[in-house]
């Protein structure tokens, strides 16, 4: 498991671009924010350990300030920019598989239904 700490409240959550269970601040859905992406990425496991992060998540709850490194969070920034980032938002645009499966097994349904019945009329 990926352990970090979401940036907007503290709570700790499973990877840093995953959207947060407590207030929802989504990096990966954040556009072109990089500097959010930045942060969320610097308090995770790649850069700290558990319980560093928990010291670090207590005190973005509590409203105190979190020491960023600079120059770390510059780096992440343009390495984000040249990168695209993956795609882990629980809600994405367009159908989703699911959703044109569900819409093929009722296709596939009213097909034989209307088969059915045509073949039942002669």
């Amino acid at each position: 498991m990926n352990v970090a700490v979401c940036v907007g409240c503290g709570e700790t959550k499973e990877g840093a671009f995953t959207p947060c269970d407590e207030c929802g601040l989504d990096p990966a859905r954040a556009g072109t924010d990089r500097m959010l992406q930045a942060r969320s990425l610097l308090l995770s496991e790649r850069f700290h350990s558990e319980r560093e992060l928990l010291a670090l998540g207590r005190k973005i709850h509590l409203g105190e300030a979190v020491p960023y490194d600079t120059a770390k969070l510059a780096e992440l920034v343009e390495e984000l920019k040249t990168r695209k980032l993956p795609i882990v938002s629980s809600s994405g645009p367009g159908c989703s598989i699911l959703t044109w499966g569900i819409l093929g097994m009722m296709g596939t349904l009213a097909a034989g239904l209307g088969w059915l019945w045509w073949s039942a009329r002669g």
